[in-house]
């Protein structure tokens, strides 16, 4: 999506410079991958921690659902 739409038009105009002056290919630092990375990371981060404080499914209809399966259990091992 947009990060590897961002990152191809970065890199694909560093890659060649137009200074005849310059004969080195480019190739990124360390710097410039950690923070790449770092980007991801971060993302990462902050949706794992979206996902544990407001999870998709409310854990109240879960605990619904299992105390109810469990008194089915229940039911069926009493007969």
């Amino acid at each position: 999506g947009m990060w590897f739409e961002r990152f191809v038009i970065i890199v694909t105009s560093l890659h060649r410079d137009f200074l005849p002056s310059s004969w080195a290919m480019y190739k990124p630092t360390f710097v410039e991958v950690g923070t790449f990375l770092g980007t991801f990371g971060l993302f990462f981060t902050c949706f794992l921690l979206f996902i544990r404080f407001l999870p998709g499914i409310a854990i109240h209809e879960v605990k619904i659902v299992l105390s109810a399966q469990n008194k089915r259990e229940e039911v069926i091992r009493n007969v």
